[in-house]
């Protein structure tokens, strides 16, 4: 959102536009009011970022006018310096809220939200989270989800003005127009942009939704729309002119009634379209060109006009706060809603949280906003403006960087202690003897901040002959990883989901230990089934590079999942594996069948943080399917040579209860996986049970 003072709202020559100051706060009004009564998206957000260009753009061209240099870097300091103070003194105070209201597990995700909103990189950080696997689910959208549109508009205002000058300065050194230059350079930004925009929403929305990319086509129409409206209305002011020296009356009614027509577009679009799952595509032409309408219409002077309503004292108050309004009124909602644990904001509740909200960002805007921004030392030079904006960054970012050290500090002093202080699955062996160093007072590990990032992660890219070729590229490139071991050792694959990948962190310790090189071949969702058909294209299409993999590296040893767990509490044999074992186990290699791991019925590190790691409610008995023979037991009979059959279950959930907390480690980071700590404290009894079973290592 561009703060009400980043760019005055005029015209090109330089005239105040009432109407498009009272569209703006109406636009952040309709944001508020969806996103806390109605849990929808109102489209005013693109509103925004199409108002942000069109003014940007008539910035540049009255420098152009004028024939002045464009300095770039001049107007990225004003702007800075505008939006980041604001910016910083939510992102903390949110922080504040999350540390007090919120669990210790939601403390690292909000630092690295806080982090990437400062940065304006934050809707590239949602983009990540949402797509990576291994993301921690979290309860409720982050408190900092709305930076996502201010980081695409920040990362704009460092590109147009790059832009701009490259084409006024093609446009001078060629005696073009720079008009001209510059509608063809937007025109193509938006024709690319747009069709990236409408395939990205079919295929991949809720990736689209944050991109960049495919909101540069509205940035796009809001700048053509500051390069022809003056135009536009230059015409328009001569057609009245002559007009009115023929005493003709000025046709105002028309324009009175395309701005309503906007007006009512824009209100109804948010009620009629599923805005936050259709959007950024061709749909979103809906809102920009409601606002294109108003704006068009211009300031008519009618006393039933929409000019006339936006130009109201609310309506230039809420312009004058919709900055400070957009920052503070989802970090109150997300909170609440985290806190209450409601879907939804009631009326009433809803009617506390927007009164809270403008009083907030009327403060935001009084004390922080205005006096920084009219401060006459730092606006009479560009570079004390860029000064003024990078001691907010670093002023900003100090803490956040401060407190995610010191969080990782407490993991990493936790984990030095761990071999006294967090024994795990070691204490299930009859013959554990507690450290004479132990504290029983240590916290468990994962610590709490740090339990989501708890993931098993191989070490380094496959290279040389453990790289993928040809045919494995297409997805095993990026997931191949190899620990490596003592030159010329012996090779071990761990190929299947994530469920196989936390497991395998004692694989991982086992390897190390026995100088073998451990390859990790993952993926998120998908187990290894390459003779069998999932519809799933994207595991179907893994498994089938990694049985090429498999056959050309030819392994000493494969760990992979021969069973399988469902989610409706039924344990199966995993689909193909008829066809898949024989071939394994025909190949001479020692195959380690995995029996699966119980799903939980719930999240349990949540249940733990409420009720302790000691309450009945968040240690539920192992599904009765496991405590049974393991469906795939005459199947791995057939191969007693080459198959060792491996069930880890009785260290997982210890006389049928899945504790959530053993030997002081935390069993699992949620409802379906181990954490990697865990994993690891079981190294010795898996060791003992595959040698026991015949394993050669």
């Amino acid at each position: 959102m561009t703060s009400p003072s980043t760019a005055l709202p005029t015209t090109q020559a330089g005239r105040f536009r009432p109407e498009l100051h009272g569209l703006r706060g109406l636009a952040i009004g309709l944001v508020v009011l969806y996103h806390i009564w109605f849990d929808r998206v109102s489209g005013g957000v693109d509103v925004f970022l199409f108002i942000s260009a069109f003014l940007l753009v008539g910035t540049f061209l009255r420098r152009a006018d004028r024939g002045a240099p464009m300095r770039p870097a001049a107007y990225w300091g004003r702007t800075f310096k505008r939006l980041l103070p604001p910016t910083a003194v939510v992102a903390l105070a949110t922080l504040g809220g999350v540390y007090l209201l919120q669990p210790p597990d939601r403390w690292m995700p909000a630092l690295t939200d806080a982090v990437g909103s400062l940065l304006h990189v934050e809707n590239w950080v949602l983009i990540q989270r949402g797509v990576d696997y291994y993301a921690a689910e979290e309860t409720g959208a982050s408190a900092f989800q709305h930076f996502w549109s201010l980081s695409i508009q920040g990362q704009v205002f460092l590109a147009w003005p790059v832009l701009i000058a490259l084409a006024v300065l093609i446009a001078r050194w060629r005696g073009l127009s720079v008009r001209g230059v510059l509608a063809v350079a937007f025109a193509l930004v938006m024709a690319a942009s747009f069709a990236w925009s409408v395939y990205s929403t079919a295929t991949q929305q809720e990736i689209a939704y944050f991109d960049t990319f495919t909101r540069l086509w509205e940035f796009a129409a809001g700048s053509l729309l500051g390069l022809a409206l003056p135009w536009w209305e230059q015409r328009r002011a001569a057609r009245g002119a002559g007009r009115h020296r023929r005493g003709a009356s000025a046709p105002g009614l028309p324009r009175v009634m395309i701005g309503w027509m906007g007006i009512v577009a824009l209100v109804s679009c948010g009620l009629l379209i599923d805005v936050q799952g259709a959007f950024p595509g061709w749909i979103a032409v809906w809102p920009l060109a409601a606002a294109a309408l108003v704006l068009g219409a211009g300031t008519t002077g009618h006393r039933f006009s929409v000019d006339r309503l936006l130009s109201t004292r609310p309506a230039v108050i809420l312009g004058d706060i919709s900055y400070g309004l957009y920052l503070v009124h989802w970090p109150l909602l997300a909170l609440f809603l985290a806190q209450t644990g409601k879907a939804r904001a009631g009326l009433f509740e809803g009617l506390v949280l927007i009164l809270a909200a403008l009083v907030l960002a009327w403060l935001l805007t009084r004390l922080v906003d205005t006096p920084i921004r009219r401060w006459p030392w730092a606006s009479a030079k560009p570079w004390r403006s860029g000064l003024v904006a990078l001691t907010c960054l670093v002023l900003g970012l100090a803490p956040m960087l401060g407190a995610q050290q010191h969080l990782v500090g407490q993991q990493r002093e936790a984990e030095a202690r761990a071999v006294a202080d967090n024994p795990g699955a070691r204490v299930l062996d009859p013959d554990f003897t507690v450290h004479p160093d132990a504290d029983p007072t240590a916290e468990a590990l994962p610590t709490t901040a740090m339990i989501g990032k708890d993931w098993v992660a191989g070490q380094e890219r496959c290279t040389g002959e453990l790289a993928p070729q040809g045919f494995e590229t297409t997805r095993l490139t990026s997931l191949c990883r190899v620990i490596p071991g003592e030159e010329g050792a012996p090779v071990i694959v761990s190929v299947g989901n994530s469920r196989l990948e936390q497991f395998s962190a004692s694989l991982i310790a086992l390897a190390k230990q026995e100088g073998w090189t451990l390859v990790t071949l993952w993926k998120g969702g998908c187990a290894y089934t390459p003779d069998a058909v999932l519809d799933i294209a994207a595991c179907d299409g893994f498994s089938a590079e990694a049985e090429s993999y498999l056959e050309r590296v030819t392994p000493d040893a494969i760990a992979l999942n021969t069973t399988s767990m469902n989610r409706d509490g039924t344990e199966t044999v995993m689909p193909g594996m008829e066809e898949t074992l024989p071939q394994l186990a025909a190949a001479e290699t020692q195959v380690i069948a995995v029996r699966d791991l119980p799903r939980m019925p719930f999240n349990p590190p949540p249940c733990v943080q409420e009720k302790g790691p000691d309450h009945a409610d968040c240690a539920p008995p192992l599904a009765e399917p496991l405590t049974q023979e393991r469906p795939d037991a005459a199947l791995l009979a057939e191969h007693p040579d080459a198959v060792t059959p491996l069930e880890v279950n009785d260290l997982v959930c210890p006389d049928g209860i899945s504790t959530p907390v053993i030997g002081n480690v935390v069993v699992s980071i949620d409802d379906d996986h181990l954490t990697g700590t865990y994993a690891a404290s079981m190294q010795d009894a898996v060791d003992a049970r595959l040698r026991e079973d015949g394993f050669r290592w």
